[in-house]
């Protein structure tokens, strides 16, 4: 593949997660092959790159900053692109790498693991992205393709999301195995975290998968959303 479609590269702070206010450039590929209901990123239009553009787009930025966030949509529809380009910044910069993703293209994840630094992953629980395809054995074998790098597992928390959902998510993950962290997002900060009923619900999730995986949960919405910035 040599050339992508990018919908934005910007200079911001990370506002979700254990790198939260991490000072990053983030390299925004448009379209994705899920369509979650709670998606709040609207890709309307895209410019296309060769690696060689990205590459002199993002080394003008600077060095004021910690990561490259590759983000989308799902970036990892494009694997191969990601592969040459990630190829050639590692040869101009040191910083890291950190990929966002939906965790559902292992064979794509393998081409470019060795790349990439940072993975944070979304659990799409189908009581919250009311998909009606779940994705289980996707993250499953996504999880069995990760290979060293820190990992962060992110569950968007909705009104709607189910126990069930929540218990198989965490089978999935005392089955990996992976030494990650695990990150609760309600997926509106505000209300969800004032409403009474939401914080008892997602306590109840964060204390039931602390119990049957042994590792600790953390509850954090989109800060970015509340700051008022990108």
């Amino acid at each position: 593949m040599k050339e992508a479609k990018v919908s934005e590269i910007f200079l911001s702070y990370q506002g979700e997660g254990t790198f939260l206010g991490s000072r990053q450039i983030f390299i925004r590929f448009y379209g994705c092959n899920l369509k979650c209901v709670f998606c709040d990123t609207s890709l309307e239009k895209y410019k296309t790159f060769t690696k060689e553009e990205l590459l002199d787009k993002v080394l003008d930025f600077g060095d004021d900053y910690n990561e490259v966030s590759i983000t989308g949509g799902e970036p990892l529809l494009y694997a191969d692109f990601l592969k040459d380009f990630l190829t050639i910044f590692k040869a101009q910069s040191a910083k890291k790498i950190y990929l966002e993703t939906n965790g559902t293209l292992a064979e794509e994840l393998k081409k470019v693991g060795s790349l990439v630094d940072i993975i944070a992953m979304d659990f799409k629980l189908p009581s919250s992205t009311k998909d009606k395809t779940p994705v289980w054995k996707a993250h499953r074998e996504f999880l069995k393709a990760v290979d060293g790098q820190e990992l962060i597992l992110k569950a968007v928390i909705t009104d709607a999301t189910s126990i069930e959902d929540i218990k198989t998510m965490t089978e999935i993950i005392a089955e990996v195995n992976k030494t990650c962290t695990i990150v609760l997002q309600p997926v509106t900060p505000i209300e969800a975290m004032v409403k009474e009923s939401d914080r008892e619900m997602v306590s109840f999730f964060k204390g039931y998968i602390e119990k049957e995986t042994s590792r600790d949960v953390m509850i954090m919405g989109q800060a970015h959303k509340l700051v008022g910035i990108k």
